[in-house]
């Protein structure tokens, strides 16, 4: 029989091991990203759309094609959020986080995003990002320990198939003149450009770059490169970076044509891209970089930022094919169960006794037969089987087995955690 409905194109249904998988990776994220001294920040799931179009560029993609917008009851242009930092970003301005607490400020965020995208393996239009932003720094180092972290992270997870890319697209100055000069080179190609990328070349040519279809065509690989553009401030500002990192061990790549889809960015900015074949169309795991004018130009002060993204369902992909298992341990420790009906009442006592302890317990009430209890032990991987009779219910007692080690015991209830314990 067909469901009379269905979810919506572009999301999926999370339960049983893909959700535990989820929370897992949820989980490790937060926890290694706390190591590192940042605390967790949640917004709205929906924001002013201005605030998506000013930061991110009007002619960026999520605006002109993938913004999830709306109307509300008011007339007010709302837009369910496409990227987490812009709403940080003014979190940060409306509560005044840079004058409370001390600089700089370190925040993650774990949040669904949403983009009207055409969904293939590792792009849905309901999606999940893990971010940290490192808000009024003044250190080269804050960008030195943020790739430290990216660096972690993927040791930690054993993601080998995938690998940090950097460049450096230089200051808002800079890339001015390279942007003049890629319009110009462009323009010399139209005929090999898509309609897309016609447009764009004399509104941000860096978008074109950015495109995963047209940068793999050879008139875009040939572009003018940042390099001939950068100052000698600038290009002693990004060796410094891999000097640290070569100290540090950290394996990366140089790739002048990352140069992110975000109009913040400028300095470093960097991406995990995965070789994977389930990656093919949409390869990058994590990316970010340095930006220096959001801030302010969200209406707060003149500060330096860095920050980076990582896709949840993305990297979840990478784990499964490089048989790296997240999942946590959520099966029951201990299935109870009962051989008459007229002693749930005691199976609950017990288990309440157990789950108290932080012992994961299920309580079997859909049969009275033993060999039922057993079943579903051994179905849902349980330690151990708690069963409770007319002898047991009678003595305040229970039966326990050991379903690896295949030891069974009766021993009174009141000594049940101090048995569990050793």
């Amino acid at each position: 029989m067909n469901p009379k409905y269905t979810k919506p194109r572009g999301t999926q249904d999370l339960f049983y091991e893909n959700i535990d998988k989820f929370n897992s990776l949820c989980s490790f994220l937060q926890n290694t990203s706390s190591l590192y001294g940042f605390k967790q920040i949640k917004t709205p799931i929906f924001e002013n759309k201005n605030l998506f179009i000013r930061s991110v560029g009007e002619e960026s993609n999520i605006v002109t094609k993938e913004f999830y917008d709306f109307q509300d009851k008011s007339g007010r242009e709302m837009a369910l959020r496409p990227e987490g930092t812009a709403p940080v970003i003014r979190a940060v301005i409306e509560n005044k986080l840079i004058d409370k607490y001390p600089s700089p400020l370190k925040l993650s965020y774990l949040e669904p995003m949403f983009r009207y995208e055409r969904p293939q393996s590792g792009r849905l239009r309901q999606f999940h990002q893990f971010g940290v932003e490192v808000i009024n720094t003044s250190s080269l180092y804050d960008e030195i320990e943020l790739l430290i972290l990216v660096d972690d992270i993927l040791n930690k997870l054993k993601i080998k198939k995938a690998k940090l890319n950097l460049n450096n697209i230089g200051s808002l100055s800079s890339r001015k003149k390279w942007i003049n000069e890629l319009s110009n080179y462009f323009h010399k190609y139209e005929k090999d450009l898509s309609s897309e990328s016609k447009k764009r070349i004399d509104i941000n040519p860096l978008r074109i770059l950015d495109d995963n279809d047209e940068s793999k065509k050879t008139v875009v690989i040939n572009a003018p490169k940042i390099d001939n553009f950068l100052s000698n401030g600038e290009k002693k500002y990004f060796e410094n970076i891999l000097d640290m990192l070569n100290k540090f061990k950290i394996n990366y790549v140089i790739n002048k044509n990352i140069v992110r889809g975000l109009d913040y960015y400028s300095g470093l900015v960097f991406e995990v891209i995965s070789n994977l074949d389930i990656l093919a169309g949409q390869p990058t795991i994590i990316g970010g970089g340095k930006y220096v004018n959001l801030v302010s130009e969200l209406g707060g002060k003149n500060v330096e930022c860095i920050g980076f993204a990582i896709g949840i369902e993305r990297l979840l992909l990478a784990l499964n094919v490089e048989n790296n298992n997240l999942s946590p341990d959520t099966n029951p420790n201990i299935i109870i169960g009962t051989l008459d009906n007229k002693y749930n009442s005691y199976s609950l006592f017990v288990s309440n006794i157990l789950r108290k302890s932080n012992f994961k317990t299920i309580c079997n009430f859909n049969s009275i037969k033993i060999k039922n209890h057993f079943s579903l032990a051994t179905k849902l991987n349980a330690e151990y089987v708690i069963i409770i009779g007319q002898n047991e219910f009678k003595n305040k007692t229970i039966t326990i087995k050991n379903q690896k080690t295949l030891i069974q015991k009766t021993i009174d209830t009141n000594n049940l955690l101090k048995f569990l314990n050793k």
